[in-house]
C-alpha cells in the first residue's frame, strides 16, 4: 500500500460519476470539528484569486437509486490497511464518501486537513484485485472552512453572484457538466464560495459529489457533499436541507452548511 500511495495526485484523474463520502473506523462525528473562520475575520480576496463575479447555476435533478449501497457500508468493503492509510493520508477528515462501481469495487474520496485522497480499485483480467491511493497535499496554512446560514437561493434572479458593480461574470468549466446542477441547489454564497478560488486558474475544475436522500409524508430531507478540485486548489461543501412536499429548491430549508477551501501543494 505504502508503494501505491507514492504516486500523488496531479489534477489529472477524475473518479466516476456516482459518488459518495467515505466513513472511517472513526466516524467524522467522533472526531475533532473544523476550525471556523468568523465571516468577519475572513480575508479579502487573495492576490491570486480574479476580481470577477462567479456564475450563478440553477438546481438541476437530483435523481436516486435505492439500490446503491450506502456510504458506511462501502467504506467497509475497502480492506482495513487501505482505510487506515487513506485517514493517515487525509489526516482530519473534514469531507469524505464511498460508492461502488456497478461490479461491486468500492472506491473512495477524503478531504482532510492534510490532503485530497482518491482511493480506486486496480483491475487485472477484468476484475478489481486491489486498490490504489493518490493524493494531493494541503498546503500548510491555507486551509480555511466556514459555516454558512443556508438563505435560500434566487432561482432565475440574475447571472451572477453579487460582487463588484461592473465586475465580469466568470465561468468555470466544471467536469463532468452535470455538476452546474448540483451547484445551483446552494444559496448564492455558498455557490461563490466553492467556485471562487478557481477563477484566476483557467482550467477545468474536477467536480465528484455525492447525496441522500430521505422522503417524509410532508417534506424530504437531502444530505449533499460536494468537492470541487485542480492541482492547485480544492473546496468543499457538507450540507443538509429540508424541502416540503411540493415546493421549489429555492424554498428549501438549510440546517447545516460548512465549506471548506484550501490551496495545493504542486508535484
Amino acid at each position: 500500500m505504502d508503494k501505491a500511495w507514492e504516486q500523488e495526485f496531479a489534477g489529472r484523474d477524475r473518479m466516476p460519476q456516482r459518488r459518495d463520502r467515505p466513513p472511517a473506523d472513526r466516524t467524522p462525528a467522533d472526531r475533532p470539528p473544523a476550525d471556523r473562520v468568523p465571516a468577519d475575520r475572513l480575508p479579502a480576496a487573495r492576490a491570486e484569486h480574479s476580481a470577477g463575479v462567479t456564475q450563478i447555476h440553477e438546481p438541476g435533478a437530483l435523481p436516486v437509486d435505492p439500490g446503491v449501497p450506502a456510504r458506511e457500508g462501502c467504506w467497509e468493503l475497502l480492506p482495513g490497511d487501505v482505510r487506515a492509510k487513506t485517514l493517515e493520508k487525509a489526516g482530519r477528515s473534514l469531507v469524505w464518501w464511498a460508492r461502488v462501481y456497478d461490479d461491486g469495487a468500492p472506491f473512495a474520496v477524503v478531504f482532510g486537513d492534510r490532503g485530497l485522497c482518491r482511493v480506486q480499485p486496480v483491475y487485472r483480467n477484468g476484475r478489481a484485485e486491489e486498490h490504489r491511493g493518490e493524493r494531493a497535499r494541503v498546503e500548510p496554512g491555507s486551509l480555511l472552512s466556514r459555516s454558512f446560514d443556508g438563505r435560500p437561493a434566487q432561482v432565475g434572479g440574475g447571472a451572477a453572484a453579487p460582487g463588484r458593480p461592473g465586475a465580469p461574470v466568470e465561468r468555470l468549466v466544471l467536469d463532468p457538466p452535470q455538476a452546474q446542477g448540483v451547484l445551483g441547489h446552494f444559496p448564492l454564497d455558498v455557490q461563490d464560495f466553492l467556485q471562487r478560488p478557481f477563477l484566476a486558474d483557467r482550467r477545468t475544475v474536477t467536480a465528484e459529489w455525492y447525496y441522500e436522500e430521505t422522503v417524509e409524508p410532508s417534506h424530504t430531507g437531502l444530505f449533499v457533499l460536494l468537492c470541487l478540485s485542480t492541482d492547485r486548489h480544492v473546496t468543499a461543501v457538507e450540507a443538509r436541507r429540508t424541502l416540503d412536499r411540493g415546493a421549489t429548491p429555492d424554498r428549501a430549508r438549510w440546517q447545516h452548511i460548512t465549506c471548506h477551501q484550501a490551496r495545493l501543494t504542486p508535484r
